[in-house]
């Protein structure tokens, strides 16, 4: 993506929280693997939810306002994060509002991504996210003030894209995403977002004890990695290095593709993805996680 290009896509159908209430951030901090009784209105984290043996339930992107917490997540989460979350509630001083239908999300991706919606006088709350490995950042908007916000940061210049668009920024940067490389059989530190979303110094919370034995103690067996090919890769293929399975292939556009391999495989191995001749170009996220600006 050229360096001053700034691509828009609609994201309005990701499910939306709300958190309210003096103890919103005690709350968080309680039951999710990032620490939030610190965060500052205008910053954004990424936390995910996870089993007492460590196995992720959720992962969101939550954003902190004078008064709330906001947080957004894929929307295949809908039927399922609010409850779980609210589970947890019992007489905390916090109150949490599916905000799903009330809010638009457009997502703008590109260098100069802030400069844009600022020049579009976008009257919108502006969330930075390192989800695509790119700087970008998603504009929450009330959904009446949807169209209006879109019309206006395509006169400023950006261009609309599609989520294959993305997807293929994603892949190729090496981020991972919930329902891809990151599910209900997934430990945060196999898709390696556990410098990003996990806390190793806050106190408990649910699945504290699993992610410091791993941390601090012993490793996981699976790694993402991200592979190339000169024909299409597919999701779902199996990867075989010398005739053994190390692993599958979660996402892919084209010739790239991203997978959760095993560990003790080495970037530039040679290997097969199901049919198809592949390389294991390196491991995890092309840049840092940390790729919000």
């Amino acid at each position: 993506m050229s360096s001053h290009r700034v691509v828009l896509v609609d994201r309005s159908e990701r499910g939306k929280l709300s958190f309210t209430g003096p103890q919103r951030g005690w709350f968080l901090h309680q039951v999710v693997t990032q620490a939030f009784e610190d965060i500052l209105p205008g910053e954004a984290r990424d936390a995910a939810m996870i089993t007492a043996h460590g196995r992720m339930t959720a992962y969101f992107e939550a954003l902190a306002t004078e008064d709330s917490i906001l947080c957004h997540f894929e929307p295949e989460l809908r039927p399922t994060l609010p409850a779980e979350i609210g589970r947890y509630v019992f007489a905390t001083q916090v109150a949490i509002t599916d905000v799903t239908d009330h809010y638009g999300l457009v997502l703008l991706a590109g260098q100069d991504w802030r400069d844009l919606a600022a020049g579009a006088g976008a009257a919108a709350v502006v969330h930075p996210t390192s989800a695509l490995g790119t700087p970008a950042g998603y504009l929450w908007a009330a959904r009446p003030e949807l169209d209006l916000l879109v019309s206006s940061l395509q006169e400023a210049g950006a261009e609309a894209a599609t989520e294959d668009d993305l997807e293929g920024i994603r892949i190729a940067n090496g981020v991972p995403r919930w329902g891809r490389e990151m599910n209900p059989k997934t430990f945060p530190q196999e898709a390696g977002i556990d410098d990003l979303a996990v806390h190793y110094d806050k106190g408990c919370y649910l699945g504290q004890e699993a992610m410091a034995k791993i941390h601090f103690r012993g490793k996981v067996n699976r790694a993402l990695y991200r592979l190339e090919s000169e024909v299409g890769l597919e999701p779902g293929a199996e990867v075989r290095l010398d005739g053994q399975k190390v692993g599958v292939v979660t996402s892919a556009r084209g010739g790239r593709a991203l997978g959760l391999l095993r560990y003790t495989v080495e970037p530039g191995a040679e290997v097969s993805a199901g049919r198809v001749e592949a390389r294991v170009t390196g491991k995890g996220p092309r840049e840092p996680a940390a790729a919000r600006s």
